[in-house]
C-alpha cells in the first residue's frame, strides 16, 4: 500500500447477495476510502436523488461483478459506478416485464433481494421466485428468514424462534407484504428469475440438508420436507460430518 499511486486501478469482486456494509468493508480494504464514508455516502439523499433510487440507501443497487476502481476512488464515485452497472443492466424491455408483472423498480429489486438471499442456486431461483410471488398474489405473510436476519444487527446468526417477533418493517413473519427496500444486493439471475418466475403453485420451500430446497403446496406437504430436513441433519451429524 505504501507505494500505490492515485491513478493505480484495483481489481475487486463484489459478490451476489453482499448486504452493502460487506461491500463497503471490501472497499475499505482495498480502495483508499474508509467504510464508514462509503455507508455515510450510501444514505445521502442528495447523491440517491440523482442515480434516481427511491429507497433509504443504495442496498440492492450495488451490483455485483469484477471490476477495476482507481485506488484514489471517492466513495460516491465507486457508488455511481456500481449503481451504474445496474442501470446498464436493468434494460427497457426488462422494465417492461417489471411493469407487466405488476412490480416498481424497488419492489423487484426487494424481491430479487430475497431470492439471492435464499439461494446461491441459479437453477433454483426462478422456484423461490414463484413461492414469493404465489405468496403475495393470495395475500399470505412472506415469512422470509433473510428479512428476519437483516433486522438484526450485527453479523449474521443462527434465527431462533423468538427472533421472528422482531418488531423491524423488515421482519415479513409480523408484517405483510415486502419490506420497504432491498435487503442485499443480488446479482443478474436473481433478478431474472423474479421477472420469469417457474409457473407453480407452491407456497412453501425449506432446505433439504444436501444442498438445495424442497418445494410444497400445502402445509402438510411442508411439514413432510421439514421432517425429511431433520433426518437428513441428524444422519449427517451420527455420521460425524456435521458439515452442511
Amino acid at each position: 500500500r505504501l507505494h500505490t499511486h492515485p491513478q493505480d486501478e484495483v481489481r475487486l469482486m463484489i459478490p451476489n447477495g453482499f448486504e452493502q456494509r460487506k461491500i463497503a468493508g471490501i472497499i475499505a480494504a482495498n480502495l483508499d476510502i474508509d467504510s464508514t464514508a462509503f455507508m455515510a455516502a450510501s444514505r445521502d439523499p442528495r447523491l440517491l436523488a440523482s442515480l434516481g433510487i427511491k429507497g433509504e440507501s443504495t442496498e440492492g443497487y450495488l451490483f455485483p461483478g469484477t471490476y477495476n476502481f482507481p485506488w484514489a476512488s471517492k466513495p460516491q464515485e465507486v457508488i455511481a459506478f456500481l449503481v451504474g452497472r445496474f442501470r446498464a443492466f436493468y434494460t427497457e424491455s426488462l422494465k417492461q416485464q417489471a411493469a407487466r408483472a405488476g412490480l416498481s423498480e424497488t419492489e423487484l429489486m426487494t424481491l430479487a433481494s430475497i431470492v439471492e438471499s435464499e439461494t446461491p442456486i441459479d437453477a433454483e431461483k426462478q422456484l423461490i421466485a414463484s413461492v414469493y410471488l404465489n405468496r403475495l398474489k393470495k395475500k399470505m405473510r412472506l415469512q422470509a428468514d433473510p428479512t428476519v436476519q437483516y433486522a438484526i444487527p450485527g453479523e449474521s446468526r443462527t434465527l431462533y424462534f423468538k427472533d421472528l417477533a422482531i418488531d423491524s418493517p423488515y421482519n415479513t413473519y409480523r408484517n405483510a407484504g415486502l419490506p420497504p427496500g432491498p435487503i442485499c444486493n443480488p446479482g443478474a439471475a436473481s433478478i431474472r428469475a423474479v421477472l420469469n418466475p417457474a409457473k407453480t403453485s407452491y407456497l412453501y420451500f425449506v432446505a433439504t440438508g444436501r444442498g438445495g430446497h424442497a418445494f410444497a403446496t400445502t402445509f402438510a406437504g411442508h411439514a413432510s420436507n421439514i421432517r425429511s430436513y431433520r433426518l437428513a441433519l441428524k444422519a449427517q451429524q451420527s455420521n460425524g460430518s456435521g458439515k452442511q
